[in-house]
């Protein structure tokens, strides 16, 4: 045994190298076995058979090849291409049948002719077996197992469909073609049809339709309308462009408040002019993007119900609410059916904390603004209503109503303010007329008096104009000074001015009166121009003096004590240049000019009020406006005051409207309040329980109204009698003058020459007419004391007033009355005049209490006098007594006075006396 060879293990199997489609992997025909004979597998198909050369160093390492095999194997290294196998089983090559036999076969059927051939296979077949015999028949040889893909392993069925799938392909193809032949067929024949029909269109004559020159006239008639429309259309443009730019360059100018509310008054316009609809019972939960599925830009009602899978209002109401049944339901389906007026728990409530409320230990709450509770009681005590009477609705009556009724109220006191006015309209804008516009939707709202006001002098005044969102509209007024002459006793009169102001606080200078023209009797030679206008530079010039003269003796640090005790005509025989160099150069009758012409009708139209009490006005309170309005721009509302009055009656539920107070007396069942009876169309109406009342009306009628409470004083309430009575001897210094006002179209009241109409013209009586105005003016109803200065102002015309109606003006204190024709409307008012008797009484109202050492007394830290409240010292809990108004403030009688006047009174009298507390307006 040891002499022979050992048998060598099989060499195991190569994989397979990668697979090509109809060429079979290599290394897939190569069988060992355990015996030395070893045959290999014939690959049959479109594969070419190679020899490996790895397989015949095999071969010849164990002497198992025989040369037989070795030239059967190279026999069959031939290349089979184009066959296919039949159903039957018979093999075509290129498109014959094959039919003969291979060598090999011819061997084989010499010994093998009982057993049938197989068939060749196509490359398809991934595995086919082959016997041979070996030395030992006994012994039979085991081939080795080939993986084969997936995508190679084709069954007989799927061959089949292959084959089926491609004949319908086949003839799917054809039948393509056939329609490609027919469209082309299809598309010569249209061609055909179209040149034949182009050459028959060659031989027609072409009818051209011209009818030029036909009708002359009409054709130019046409073309007329024609251009006159492209002209049209052009300028429309062109206007919408200038419009547009106007419009722009406006609102750049704009104040950023402004602008702001003309954006959402048209935000709020576009909203209005939106449809609207109802919306259906909780539509709101249906919603499913109604809004993405239209143009934004497209006007549609939003508000439209949308489709719903359910109605919700035939559910019960416990399905009634959002999300039922999930965990993020809702527990209310709204809180319309909710009692929310509970005053156990919620924000403020005196339950306790655990509870929603804000109260400790289960009660109220001792340290926070809440219900408040008392040691030693059962429950929270109630809220204490203060009931607050206000006579009078001008400005300083809606401005103290308006802060009490707005106060940050603690949870233990409420105002109940109640407003009486005499008028059937609010007395701030009472008198103020509307006239009608083009749009009827719209009115032009004209106020009585006008209701201008400067920047310097009005600090408070905008301050609540702006707190309560009132716009407010630059104005810079031109004025102009005219003097009135009677010609030819009272059949003629004339109107010339002498002095212009252009305004915008002075940068635009002085303009120079048409009567300067005239000076050389209207001979326009080159002398005469020269003439005056060296005179008019020299008469600039003395009033520029003038000016500085009294702008620098308003200064407050320069002012001198003895100033306060003195009237505008003791100071302005004080301060007019005395000297020799003054005299010389005319200075003393300069400035005597300056004043008669521009101060005196300047602040006759300030104060509405005569020259002779413009002379006898203490000079401090007009050195005050000088040095506070120097620089400073003229304002006027936007909207006019109705906007103001709007605002601040806006939360006020107690207004009495022509409701004259008829008397005040003791409340009789509560002595620390008061009674007031109103007549009411003839019948009385009292109203009780007013624990303090503000007069908002003129002193003397303040005076009347406080002389029915001394008269209705009893016995044991006698003590109350004596600040009362001070109160009345103070309230009676005080003076008040009527003036009138009139909204007309009469031009006449203008200057002569209308070159020298500006937006404000101050027209003074001269002393020659005054004879004739003195006569006549008593018996005219229109006609007011010929001491006044006369203001006539040009109305700015509102945007949408037809053009075709002429000028509307206003004419405050006329010297003339317009005509009747021109009259729009007549209005008469009480104004307020300061002397020296009622600045010493104003002592006893408003006190000076302390100001910086740079600042005028007008801007001096106030506080309210010892007269205000009305209380006697021994009864603390006596009704207060409080007053404000224009007069009851230093400085001029203006709106500022009124507004300042009743913060006084609100939060140092009422808040201080109520124990509320507020915050100090800071001082400009």
């Amino acid at each position: 045994m040891s002499g022979t060879s050992r048998k060598q293990a099989p060499r195991l199997a190569r994989p397979a190298a990668r697979y090509w489609k109809g060429k079979a992997p290599k290394g897939v025909a190569e069988v060992q076995s355990d015996s030395e004979a070893e045959d290999e597998d014939q690959e049959v198909g479109d594969v070419e058979m190679e020899q490996e050369q790895d397989e015949d160093e095999e071969i010849e390492e164990f002497g198992m090849k025989s040369e037989a095999a070795t030239s059967k194997l190279k026999g069959m290294n031939i290349t089979l291409k184009d066959v296919n196998v039949s159903k039957e089983g018979k093999v075509i090559v290129a498109g014959r049948e094959e039919s003969g036999r291979t060598a090999v076969e011819e061997e084989e059927s010499d010994e093998e002719e009982a057993r049938p051939r197989k068939p060749v296979v196509a490359a398809e077949q991934d595995e086919e077996s082959s016997e041979e015999e070996s030395e030992s028949e006994e012994e039979k040889i085991e081939f080795r197992p080939v993986f084969v893909p997936k995508r190679s392993r084709v069954t007989v069925a799927e061959r089949e469909a292959l084959a089926q799938d491609t004949e319908e392909a086949l003839k799917k193809k054809e039948q393509e073609a056939e329609e490609r032949r027919q469209q082309s067929h299809d598309l010569v024949a249209q061609t055909i049809r179209r040149e034949l029909a182009e050459k028959e269109k060659e031989g027609e004559v072409i009818d051209v339709d011209d009818t030029d020159g036909l009708d002359p006239t009409a054709e130019f008639e046409a073309w007329r309308l024609r251009e006159l429309g492209r002209i049209k259309k052009e300028k429309e443009a062109e206007v919408a462009r200038e419009k547009e730019r106007e419009e722009v360059e406006r609102r750049r100018a704009l104040p950023e408040e402004q602008r702001m509310k003309e954006d959402l008054e048209h935000a709020q316009k576009l909203r209005e002019e939106k449809p609207k609809g109802q919306q259906k019972f909780l539509q709101k939960y249906w919603h499913k993007g109604a809004f993405h599925q239209v143009q934004i830009l497209q006007r549609h009602d939003f508000t439209e119900a949308t489709e719903s899978t359910v109605d919700v209002s035939v559910l019960p109401a416990l399905m009634q609410v959002k999300n039922f049944g999930k965990r993020s339901r809702t527990k209310y389906t709204h809180l319309v059916d909710q009692d929310t007026t509970i005053k156990a728990g919620g924000f403020g409530g005196h339950a306790p904390v655990k509870a929603g409320g804000s109260g400790t230990d289960g009660v109220g709450c001792f340290l926070c603004g809440g219900p408040h509770m008392k040691k030693g009681t059962e429950g929270p005590m109630p809220a204490k209503i203060v009931k607050v009477a206000v006579v009078g609705s001008g400005l300083a009556g809606l401005t103290a109503a308006h802060l009490l009724n707005n106060a940050r109220e603690s949870q233990d006191t409420q105002f109940e303010v109640h407003v009486f006015e005499k008028s059937s309209l609010i007395g701030m804008d009472s008198a103020s007329i509307s006239l009608p516009t083009s749009d009827p939707k719209e009115t032009w709202r004209i106020d009585v008096p006008m209701r201008s006001f400067q920047g310097g002098y009005y600090t408070r005044l905008i301050e609540l104009y702006k707190r309560i969102g009132v716009q407010l509209c630059q104005a810079n007024f031109s004025y102009s000074f005219s003097t009135l002459r009677d010609v030819d006793n009272g059949r003629n009169r004339s109107i010339t001015t002498t002095f212009i102001y252009n305004g915008a606080s002075g940068r635009s200078g002085l303009g120079k009166p048409s009567s300067y023209n005239t000076v050389m009797e209207g001979k326009a030679t080159l002398s005469s121009q020269f003439l005056s206008t060296a005179i008019f530079t020299i008469s600039c010039l003395y009033t520029i003096f003038c000016f500085l003269l009294s702008l620098w003796h308003s200064i407050p640090i320069w002012r001198a004590k003895s100033i306060r005790d003195m009237d505008l005509r003791d100071w302005v025989l004080q301060v007019a240049p005395k000297g020799l160099l003054g005299r010389l150069f005319g200075l003393d009758v300069a400035w005597k000019d300056y004043v008669e012409t521009v101060l005196i009708p300047t602040f006759s139209a300030v104060c509405t009020s005569p020259a002779e009490d413009v002379w006898g006005h203490p000079v401090e309170e007009f050195l005050d406006y000088i040095w506070l309005t120097f620089g400073t721009h003229h304002y006027i509302v936007q909207g006019g005051v109705c906007a103001v009055v709007n605002r601040l009656t806006n939360n006020l539920r107690a207004i009495h409207l022509s409701s004259p107070i008829q008397c005040i007396r003791p409340d009789p069942k509560n002595k620390a309040c008061l009674s007031i009876t109103c007549d009411i169309d003839g019948e009385l109406e009292d109203h009780h329980g007013f624990h303090h009342i503000i007069f908002a009306t003129q002193a003397p009628a303040a005076a009347g109204l406080l002389s029915t409470y001394l008269d209705a004083l009893p016995t044991h309430l006698e003590h109350r009698s004596e600040k009362v009575e001070l109160l009345v001897d103070c309230l009676q210094s005080f003076e008040s003058r009527p003036s009138i006002v009139i909204n007309h179209t009469d031009g006449s009241l203008l200057p002569d020459d209308l070159r020298d109409v500006r937006e404000l013209n101050l027209i003074s009586a001269a002393t020659t007419g005054a004879s004739y105005l003195i006569k006549s003016g008593p018996s005219h109803p229109l006609y007011s004391s010929p001491s006044h200065s006369m203001a006539t102002h040009i109305l700015r015309r509102h945007p949408a007033y037809p053009k075709d109606k002429p000028t509307v003006y206003q004419s405050t204190n006329p010297l003339l009355p317009p005509r009747k024709d021109a009259i729009l409307s007549v209005g008469k008012l009480e104004r307020a005049v300061v002397t020296m008797k009622s600045k010493r009484a104003l002592s006893g109202l408003c006190e000076e209490e302390s100001k910086q050492w740079w600042q005028c007394p007008y801007q001096a830290k106030t506080r309210l006098g010892p007269l205000q409240g009305a209380r006697p010292t021994s009864e603390p809990d006596a009704p207060g007594i409080w007053f404000c108004g224009s007069y009851a403030y230093l400085g001029i009688p203006l709106l500022e006075g009124c507004v300042i006047s009743a913060q006084n009174v609100v939060e140092q009298g009422i808040f201080k006396d109520e124990e509320i507390r507020w915050e100090e307006v800071p001082e400009p």
